[in-house]
């Protein structure tokens, strides 16, 4: 028997458990369903001279708990492109109007864009959420004179960070998300991690007991004896005197960990309010830069490839005999996730290509198929135990999270990015953040506290 069992490898049950690990004499043990830790933070470490991070890989946001992390253990960052909604420092951000095939600045003159931009600055703030339906976003921007040319503008910088479509988006639950950003000090500063995001992964692993390929099938709990016995896909048996639940949004809605007795019914009813669509990762590497130096980020509407960013030196500093090469990373979310999941890799690779050769053409008209050298792709939607990106609230969606934290008999728990509740931009912060406050809900009901270092 063990004191606290943890389910699920990822950033939120790793830093639950080195919480926990504080505190002298407690057995804590996480299983993972599959042969890695990490969850959706992982890496590859040979397409480049760099580490790649496929998973997550933006610290968002000046102050939180992630950011703090890095700085507490000196880790380099990169400071990149700010996040919307900001009204300031987006020089370095473009917008591709795919329809039109025409690269403008973010902050553009087009009066169009300029509306959809403060409608979104403004969002809700023209509603009564108390008294009116919640509606997708598709509508509501329709309802406030979005231009239909720019639906696509909108899909690709909201929506798709988001990691979803505009008409699966609730404008109740995204308004409020929206303000925690314009609450947050240094919220829309973004940053990446020079080396990595295995340096945050060997920093919350540190000390904990992993046993890996340990699938959860049925967690069973009783108030008769205060235990919780956890099941796997082997038959083999963990009895817990706590059981903090760490898996994805996929994975809990679908049925894979049974429980016994069903968990009660408003945990279900207020999952099925967020949704979790397809993510991918295709990263391009060239031997030389074709895009101009000015620009960071491109969002391109109606177009293949929803958002894109570039890498590379000067920002990667160059080791002394290694050949410079530079990236173009394609993130994929929503419908286009979707599509491009069932395609083979020339296809994706061809097609992605074509589009960039369309953004940056001048006097060569196919700058990105001359420069190109390789491609890696990666399909979160095809991880048995992720299937997708993160969540999203869908629509009819009021705070389902404030459900879904909440403990079964004070011995049973649940964290991970989808039952993040306040200030918790991205899903790595969200993990940590809802794996600190489970490791504190669970020492409190055991009569502990956490003897915790910084953050």
């Amino acid at each position: 028997m063990v004191d606290v069992l943890i389910i699920g490898g990822g950033s939120s049950g790793l830093y639950a458990a080195k919480l926990l690990n504080s505190i002298k004499g407690l057995n804590v043990l996480v299983v993972e369903a599959s042969d890695i830790i990490g969850g959706r933070v992982r890496q590859n470490t040979d397409f480049t001279y760099w580490r790649i991070d496929i998973g997550g890989e933006l610290v968002h946001g000046g102050n939180t708990l992630l950011k703090k992390m890095c700085d507490l253990n000196g880790w380099k960052l990169i400071p990149v492109f700010t996040s919307f909604p900001s009204e300031h420092n987006q020089s370095s951000e473009y917008i591709y109007l795919g329809r039109e095939r025409k690269l403008v600045p973010f902050n553009s003159t087009d009066p169009d864009i300029a509306h959809l931009l403060n409608v979104i600055r403004n969002l809700g703030s023209d509603m009564d959420f108390e008294k009116e339906k919640d509606m997708s976003m598709l509508s509501y921007l329709a309802k406030r004179g979005v231009a239909f040319r720019v639906m696509g503008v909108a899909d690709v910088i909201y929506a798709k960070t988001y990691g979803t479509n505009l008409d699966r988006l609730s404008v109740k639950d995204c308004a409020r998300e929206d303000q925690k950003l314009v609450t947050l000090d240094k919220g829309d500063d973004n940053y990446k991690v020079e080396g990595s995001f295995s340096q945050l992964l060997e920093y919350i692993s540190k000390g904990v007991n992993v046993k890996l390929n340990w699938q959860a099938k049925k967690v069973g709990y009783s108030t008769s004896d205060n235990l919780v016995k956890v099941t796997n896909q082997r038959g083999e048996e963990i009895t817990a005197k706590r059981v903090i639940v760490t898996v994805p949004l996929t994975v809990f809605k679908s049925g894979d960990i049974t429980y016994s007795p069903p968990l009660p019914s408003p945990y279900l009813e207020a999952a099925n309010t967020l949704g979790m669509d397809g993510g991918m990762k295709v990263i391009l590497k060239f031997h030389r830069k074709f895009w101009p130096s000015g620009i960071s980020l491109v969002f391109c509407a109606d177009s293949f490839v929803p958002q894109l960013w570039f890498d590379g030196p000067p920002g990667r500093p160059l080791p002394e005999g290694v050949t410079p090469v530079w990236t173009c990373v394609g993130f994929v979310t929503g419908d286009q996730a979707k599509l491009m999941s069932n395609m083979n890799k020339d296809k994706i690779v061809d097609t992605f290509l074509r589009l960039l050769d369309d953004i940056f053409s001048t006097s060569d008209p196919a700058p990105a198929s001359s420069a190109y050298l390789d491609a890696l792709i990666f399909d979160w939607g095809k991880q048995p135990f992720v299937r997708g990106s993160y969540s999203y609230p869908a629509v009819g969606a009021d705070f389902p999270q404030k459900t879904m934290i909440k403990p079964v008999n004070n011995f049973l728990f649940f964290a991970g990015e989808g039952k993040a509740t306040e200030n918790e931009p991205t899903p790595i912060n969200g993990g940590l953040k809802t794996g600190k406050r489970a490791a504190t809900e669970v020492a409190k009901s055991l009569g502990l506290s956490l003897n915790t270092e910084p953050p």
